[in-house]
């Protein structure tokens, strides 16, 4: 519990740090990568691998600029480019929210009643 208050103390950044050290492609606590490449934009891409990976197919230094993930101006061209390399097209045409979720989350499907309910509200927008 002490170590958990002492991280909570230090903020945002040092709990993304210690949350993602040594996942995704990131190095440990101590080189920020879990700050540096946290959660962002509208997929929330996470981890230095992603970064780069995604970075690479749109020819982009992510890993270098990793607030462009975060800029408007660039977020939707990232979070397409993620969708499209995960092949969640496909899956959407076939109206398979889990197996989306599944491929942008990982297999603790979080958020998965959240995507239920809004497909059901976007459904009811887009009625053809």
């Amino acid at each position: 519990m002490d170590d958990a208050r002492g991280l909570i103390a230090q903020g945002a950044a040092a709990i993304a740090n210690r949350v993602y050290a040594g996942r995704l492609g990131n190095g440990p606590a101590s080189s920020g990568d879990g700050w540096r490449f946290r959660g962002s934009g509208y997929l929330q891409l996470t981890g230095r691998s992603n970064y780069d990976q995604i970075g690479r197919l749109l020819g982009l230094d992510l890993v270098g600029h990793p607030e462009w993930v975060r800029d408007p101006a660039s977020a939707a061209r990232v979070a397409l480019q993620f969708w499209d390399s995960r092949g969640c097209n496909q899956l959407a045409d076939a109206d398979d929210v889990r197996g989306i979720t599944r491929l942008i989350n990982g297999p603790a499907l979080a958020g998965l009643n959240e995507r239920f309910a809004a497909t059901a509200r976007a459904r009811e927008v887009w009625r053809t």
